[in-house]
């Protein structure tokens, strides 16, 4: 499969790489949730591997991409093409991918659980994505020319987001949780600062649902909607626990409980460029996703950047 004019130039760790690459997994009968996670990391090291054909594919894509979206190229109006550029892409590439796995089941397919698997992912089965597969090692290379044209994209909603987001985080906490129609059940009475006690006061300020808001913060850390959609996930997870916390008990939010304690959460976190995230998101998530509990998180968040650039503040 692979070919090296120079072997005496590799390293011995390429060598070893490409030995091991050198054999495709194979297996028998129907694809498990345990065959099918061998597949993504072969798939994962030989898109590493630039001496590996379907290495040296992406490192030409990415070229090309970067190429035709940086510098004349980064114009807002290239978005969409830019967008569907990089689906044609994945469709493509797991064309290949279907080649070198015939048994791999097409988009869209299911994958059996593997029955010693727990897990609610395990028990339902595993939906066949090209998203899942090639995202993650694809869009981290393209991901600072398409964000570009995001941000270029949503330049006035960002400007009008920022100022909202401004203007409201002069409040301290329970002003902005009142200003937010909170249910005052849900104001934290003290908050824990370096292992001690401390009373939130009506001047306390970047306090209240801290460990949600600094979790939010690392969706700008992130480049494939799935790894930003987990981290919109372990918000909604830190938020609920600090409000059972709060109550002293479990609780279940509904969604008029949620939506303004998450609000304060998304302004807190002060993220710059969140319409162009949510965007991002949206554009280029996996379909599977949309009606799960992800999609109704993501959701949420595309709810809270919306209303900010509604909000007013007189």
């Amino acid at each position: 499969m692979m070919s090296v004019s120079s072997p005496e130039l590799l390293s011995r760790s390429q060598s070893r790489v490409l030995e091991k690459l050198e054999v495709i997994p194979q297996h028998t009968g129907p694809i498990t949730a345990g065959r099918y996670e061998v597949i993504r990391r072969y798939l994962t090291k030989a898109c590493e591997t630039p001496l590996h054909p379907l290495g040296g594919l992406v490192e030409t894509v990415v070229t090309v991409y970067r190429m035709t979206y940086i510098g004349v190229g980064s114009n807002r109006r290239l978005l969409r093409q830019a967008v569907e550029e990089i689906k044609s892409y994945l469709r493509r590439i797991f064309q290949l991918v279907r080649f070198l796995f015939p048994d791999l089941p097409d988009e869209g397919g299911v994958i059996h659980a593997d029955h010693k698997g727990s897990s609610e992912t395990n028990q339902q089965g595993l939906v066949v994505s090209s998203s899942t597969l090639l995202l993650p090692v694809l869009l981290p290379r393209l991901y600072p020319p398409l964000f570009t044209l995001y941000a270029l994209d949503k330049e006035r909603e960002e400007e009008v987001y920022w100022d909202c987001v401004l203007r409201l985080n002069k409040q301290p906490d329970l002003g902005l949780l009142a200003f937010l129609g909170v249910l005052q059940k849900f104001w934290p009475v003290s908050i824990s600062v370096l292992g001690e006690k401390q009373q939130v006061l009506p001047s306390t300020k970047d306090a209240c649902f801290a460990s949600a808001v600094e979790t939010l913060q690392q969706i700008s850390t992130t480049f494939t909607p799935s790894d930003k959609l987990q981290v919109i996930k372990r918000t909604f997870e830190e938020l609920t626990q600090e409000v059972q916390a709060l109550l002293e008990g479990n609780f279940l939010l509904s969604m008029d409980d949620l939506l303004p304690l998450f609000l304060y959460v998304v302004l807190r976190a002060r993220m710059r460029n969140l319409a162009a995230e949510v965007s991002l998101i949206e554009d280029l998530m996996d379909p599977s996703l949309q009606h799960g509990e992800l999609g109704h998180m993501f959701t949420t968040l595309k709810a809270c950047c919306f209303q900010i650039q509604q909000e007013k503040t007189t």
